[in-house]
């Protein structure tokens, strides 16, 4: 292993508060605590997105290289993962993805000057962890070569209007080398018709959240980009390495809520895309997870307990996750139906983008199902 195989550090996201793929996911346990799919009902059984994207993230950094950066919400979730305890970092509130690894970015500096990090999100899922570990490691050394950072890009398979996309352009790296592009421009999630030629064009990729970047890059890119955010962090990161909790808070509470691809992505000239077949899936929403999950012929996902059956006619395209034995859907298409102990979600898939929303309008009287 090289020296700059050894000087990489890993990431990882863990703060969100998975409101998408509610009512499974709560904000007293999100979904990167439950496994993909919120796992078979009605314990929830098998290991969690956060388990399964530490296990990959083991063959790219060792624990004392591995930072998880989390919500003090959810302490008592992180108690027992193997892992310093001093490398689990607690923000106060949430802060969106910018402070989250601006915040990461400095700490790994002021530890080892000149690092590389991959930010990777804990709620996805990867098929291929040893394609995967390749691409990272390759994406380190892009990113050490050319001072860049250098983003995972998925190859479009259907025209979504839930992911970011990434347009490429020149090619980077050597015909004998791994493929590689800069990245033209990072692009918001596109209403149906902009997706559907992107998916086409052969030159545009899903954003997949996944990055490698020196630290000292990303910090510079920050106080190109928002300086005032940067000053901020940079205040935040001195008082958490004197344990000086109160100012901490204080900092961390002036900084804006912005994500990293706002933030920095969607500005920065100092990008590459790297292609990746990882088999990706985003579990942010419940039609996602249908990449994960086996379906019938008729093209439905059915998660229920150990032995249980279905019986459908007319029935296509469903989303059905529910603590019962049996479930019979008749005559209906494209809907997703999630039961739970306390709460029960019926959802078209096309409006399936909607439910955080719902879930942000629960007022008092909804507060206990969140």
């Amino acid at each position: 292993m090289t020296r700059r195989d050894t000087s990489l550090w890993a990431v990882i996201m863990a703060g969100g508060a998975g409101t998408r793929f509610w009512p499974v996911s709560r904000k007293s346990k999100p979904k990167q605590f439950l496994p993909p799919g919120g796992g078979i009902p009605p314990q929830n059984a098998g290991p969690t997105l956060l388990e399964l994207t530490l296990k990959r993230a083991r063959g790219l950094a060792p624990p004392e290289r591995t930072l998880i950066m989390a919500s003090t919400a959810h302490r008592k979730l992180l108690r027992n993962l193997d892992i310093p305890k001093r490398n689990v970092v607690y923000e106060p509130a949430g802060r969106n993805t910018a402070p989250c690894l601006g915040l990461a970015a400095r700490l790994i500096e002021s530890r080892e000057p000149g690092a590389l990090m991959c930010a990777v999100p804990a709620d996805q899922f990867i098929a291929k962890t040893r394609e995967f570990r390749k691409l990272i490691k390759a994406g380190a050394r892009l990113a050490h070569k050319h001072e860049a950072i250098v983003s995972l890009g998925v190859t479009p398979d259907s025209p979504e209007t839930g992911f970011g996309y990434i347009e490429r352009g020149e090619r980077v790296t050597p015909s004998c080398e791994i493929e590689a592009f800069r990245a033209k421009r990072f692009i918001e999630k596109p209403p149906l018709a902009r997706a559907k030629r992107y998916a086409a064009s052969g030159k545009h990729y899903w954003n997949s959240g996944i990055f490698v970047s020196q630290a000292v890059r990303l910090i510079d890119e920050l106080g190109t980009h928002q300086p005032r955010l940067s000053a901020t962090l940079s205040r935040a990161a001195s008082a958490l390495l004197k344990r000086d909790a109160a100012a901490f808070a204080k900092s961390w509470e002036k900084c804006e809520s912005i994500s990293i691809d706002h933030a920095v992505m969607e500005k920065s000239r100092k990008l590459i895309v790297l292609p990746a077949d990882v088999g990706w899936s985003d579990l942010g929403t419940w039609p996602a997870i249908r990449g994960v999950l086996p379906r019938d012929e008729d093209g439905n996902a059915w998660i229920l307990p150990k032995g249980g059956k279905t019986e459908a006619i007319g029935a296509k395209n469903l989303i059905v996750r529910s603590n019962k034995k049996f479930v019979a859907a008749v005559g209906i298409e494209d809907v997703i139906i999630v039961e739970t102990d306390d709460a029960l979600l019926i959802c078209s898939i096309e409006n399936a983008e909607k439910i955080g929303e719902m879930v942000k309008n629960l007022g008092p009287d909804g507060a206990r199902f969140l």
